[in-house]
């Protein structure tokens, strides 16, 4: 009789399929949830790189206006573009995390063959602490000649350069971020044309010392 109870409960037990679904859901949800981190970082990586492409449009755009033509950029517009990066980035810490290079190229003959031969550095901003970002144009203060350029700027032709860069906050972080292949730094860049084609150095103004330094934070 025992033994014929046991085999009706094998049987029963056979025939239930009462936990398949828990069992189920307990090995597709550590899939379930790996997915859901792996699109959260995804948003956050692509959110970050627009947030810097559109600062560095936005900069170069602002400076531009100006940055050539007989109104003159002042020493106190180029603070507050600046100092505008802060708003424009948010929600990311642009200042303590980011680095923003302006840029001033015009092309120049060097030679005096009559051809413009060289693109030069006229003067470059600095704001953001990620110091270790390299200029694409390079640093004026080792060499005028800008780099990477794409092409041969036309005789007194003015072009405003933008780079922002930003070191990348995951989410997450750590493998999920390396088996991505996510960058530590996303850096972006933009250029303008002079809108008004006449370059003019900008204008000093008391309490706005040049922001010229590459090498330092704040740009001083």
């Amino acid at each position: 009789m025992r033994l014929k109870s046991i085999r009706s409960a094998a049987c029963a037990l056979k025939r239930s399929k009462s936990g398949v679904s828990a069992v189920e859901f307990a090995l597709i949800l550590p899939l379930f949830i790996s997915l859901m981190a792996a699109g959260t970082e995804m948003m956050w990586m692509m959110l970050t790189t627009i947030k810097v492409q559109r600062l560095a449009t936005m900069t170069a755009d602002l400076v531009a206006r100006d940055g050539a033509s007989t109104g003159r950029l002042s020493e106190g517009q180029i603070y507050d573009i600046l100092s505008a990066m802060d708003l424009a980035a948010k929600p990311l810490h642009m200042r303590e995390r980011g680095r923003l290079v302006v840029t001033a190229v015009v092309g120049e003959d060097a030679n005096s063959d009559g051809a413009p031969d060289v693109n030069r550095i006229k003067w470059q901003r600095f704001e953001g602490a990620l110091t270790g970002a390299v200029p694409q144009m390079g640093c004026w203060s080792d060499s005028t000649v800008a780099r990477n350029v794409g092409r041969q700027l036309r005789f007194g032709e003015p072009m405003f350069h933008v780079q922002v860069t930003y070191a990348y906050e995951p989410i997450l972080g750590g493998p999920l971020v390396n088996w991505f292949g996510i960058p530590q730094n996303i850096s972006k860049t933009a250029a303008f044309r002079g809108r008004g084609a006449i370059f003019q150095p900008v204008l000093t103004m008391e309490g706005y010392t040049p922001k010229t330094n590459c090498h330092s934070a704040d740009g001083l």
